[in-house]
């Protein structure tokens, strides 16, 4: 859980830095007008990201938390995708460490369709990469509905919530990176041009 709160001060930290770029401004939300001839506004991608973070993705991990065991550990190591391919082969690992869990089935859903992430790096067709992952997930979720649909709800939550974070993630992406990702220029608390990417990280 250290590892989140890293991740969670990191977040604040790039949303502290966005917010310096509006500062001063008495416009809409969204829009702080343009500074050296470049918009300062928050990107929609990004404001849609939070969205889907804040959202899907928190509702997955509070029903990640509520089932615990393995499935908490497994969702622990995919919270800290970082480089991506390193914990995306972490997360395979873990599952193939863990046939014998008696929560095999989710760890396998997790398993198969964790590379969706790696959307970032395909080109022209992100969206149906993801959606592959998914139909790959849905596989075993259809597994673990079959087991738990009429003695425990938890797990159909949890289905549920998992299957949304990468339904989420295909319309964000056909909204905003169609054909591949795109990085949007912004101009820093400096006034030098940067890559969303440099204020990110």
């Amino acid at each position: 859980m250290a590892e989140m709160q890293g991740l969670m001060e990191r977040l604040e930290r790039v949303v502290g830095r966005l917010e310096l770029l509006s500062a001063g401004s008495h416009r809409p939300p969204g829009d702080c007008g343009e500074i050296n001839g470049v918009n300062g506004g928050v990107a929609p991608s990004v404001e849609a990201f939070d969205k889907l973070m804040n959202s899907m993705v928190a509702e997955f991990l509070k029903k990640s938390r509520i089932l615990a065991g393995d499935v908490e550990t497994h969702n622990d190591v995919a919270a800290l995708l970082k480089p991506i391919s390193e914990k995306i082969q972490e997360i395979q690992t873990f599952r193939e460490r863990n046939r014998g869990s008696k929560m095999f089935n989710h760890l396998s859903a997790v398993s198969e369709s964790i590379p969706a992430l790696g959307w970032i790096a395909v080109s022209p067709k992100p969206g149906p990469y993801v959606k592959e992952m998914n139909d790959a997930a849905t596989f075993y979720t259809n597994r673990v509905l079959k087991d738990y649909k009429h003695s425990d709800l938890r797990h159909v939550d949890w289905v549920k919530s998992y299957l949304n974070i990468w339904s989420e993630l295909q319309a964000y992406i056909k909204e905003h990176h169609t054909t591949g990702l795109t990085w949007s220029k912004t101009v820093n608390e400096k006034g030098k041009r940067t890559h969303l990417w440099e204020i990110i990280m």
